[in-house]
């Protein structure tokens, strides 16, 4: 049941793709990008070691190739799950873009906490895909480690969770760290993944 809970993020646009990776990266999430087309996209995943879990894929990038395009290659290829980003609504992109089975599609502008529940979901969905429902777990967690593990599941930062409990965001990231060590865990996806099916 192990991922590295590494992105991948397709996005032309330099600011957005800039806060993307600034959201992703203070959540502990590792980056891979930003790259800008089709073929950056698949150059980087090809001479990577580490295959990213997730790959966010704005629809109309740079290239001959769309994100749409982009996405059904790294299904196929990297078995990435799939969170597309774009501006446009309309009927003909929504029905190619679902057509795909992404497991979330946003719309910009989008919030931090719309982005991290997008990118919680992909991961949830892809420990569901390669290691089914777990069998019985007993979790080792404080009320504390509780409450911070459910708002993390609700697409939290830990700057809005500090905010929301009274803490340092330094106090949050200590607690995320102690929550994995003693139950042997690698990510904090794993344990929401975990913390879902023994509820």
């Amino acid at each position: 049941m192990h991922i590295t809970e590494t992105i991948l993020i397709v996005e032309d646009e330099f600011i957005t793709a800039a806060l993307i990776s600034d959201i992703l990266s203070e959540e502990g999430f590792h980056i891979m990008g930003p790259v800008k087309s089709a073929a950056e996209a698949v150059a980087l995943c090809e001479k990577s070691t580490i295959l990213p879990d997730v790959a966010l894929c704005d629809i109309h990038i740079k290239g001959n190739e769309s994100g749409i395009a982009l996405a059904q290659t790294l299904q196929s290829r990297f078995h990435c799950a799939i969170v597309f980003l774009t501006a446009f609504t309309d009927a003909p992109t929504l029905k190619a873009a679902f057509a795909l089975k992404p497991v979330m599609y946003v719309t910009k502008p989008f919030s931090e906490t719309q982005l991290l529940v997008a990118v919680r979901m992909a991961m949830f969905h892809l420990l569901e895909q390669r290691s089914g429902k777990p069998s019985s777990t007993t979790l080792l967690l404080t009320n504390r480690e509780k409450e911070i593990v459910a708002l993390v599941q609700n697409g939290f930062s830990s700057k809005q969770i500090a905010h929301r409990l009274h803490i340092s965001i330094e106090t949050v990231k200590t607690h995320r760290k102690r929550m994995l060590q003693k139950n042997g865990l690698n990510s904090i996806s794993q344990l929401v993944f975990l913390l879902h099916h023994v509820a």
